[in-house]
């Protein structure tokens, strides 16, 4: 029997997140999901993740490219790196499944870190060539490496998220990304 889960604001997150900052996960049959974990979020910050959002791409060359958002305006940017290798094994064909989406969307969910309460939902509407560039530069990291591709272990790309960011800043990623 499958479990459902349910994310209703004021409840707590059923789902375990370590850390805080953006992680996304997807579905088997591709839906797309933003748990943003942050202490003590402000009014002006549940105010903007209700706000608009608009997304993008970081690349860096050998790697996948990281989605980020602009959060109600362009002064809160968050990042969301995930390994396409590691989500294929949790959700087999997701990258496929979320491009024949006919409306692509993420479902967005602001948490209170400090107490693990839901403070903010929102469902965001992706740009069809967000998706196809995501989903295109994701494929070749997919899956177990070979002789073509070139897959991470979460170890190497753990280590490989943190040398960009350690170089970068966020407006600096913002801004070079496309």
């Amino acid at each position: 029997m499958k479990e459902t889960i349910r994310f209703e604001e004021g409840q707590p997150c059923p789902v375990s997140v370590s850390g805080t900052g953006g992680g996304l996960s997807f579905s088997p049959n591709g839906d797309m999901l933003l748990i943003g974990m942050f202490p003590s979020p402000s009014e002006a910050q549940v105010a903007a993740w209700g706000g608009k959002w608009r997304a993008k791409l970081f690349t860096e060359s050998e790697f996948p490219a990281i989605p980020i958002f602009a959060v109600g305006n362009e002064s809160w940017i968050l990042e969301a790196p995930c390994n396409p290798s590691q989500l294929e094994k949790e959700a087999p064909g997701f990258c496929e499944a979320f491009y024949s989406k006919d409306d692509p969307s993420m479902v967005a969910v602001l948490v209170d870190s400090d107490t693990g309460v839901i403070r903010k939902i929102r469902s965001v509407t992706l740009d069809e060539l967000f998706v196809e560039r995501l989903v295109l530069s994701w494929n070749p990291f997919r899956g177990p490496a070979n002789e073509y591709n070139k897959a991470f272990s979460e170890e190497e790309f753990a280590g490989r998220i943190a040398e960009i960011f350690k170089t970068k800043s966020q407006r600096e990623i913002w801004e070079t990304s496309w």
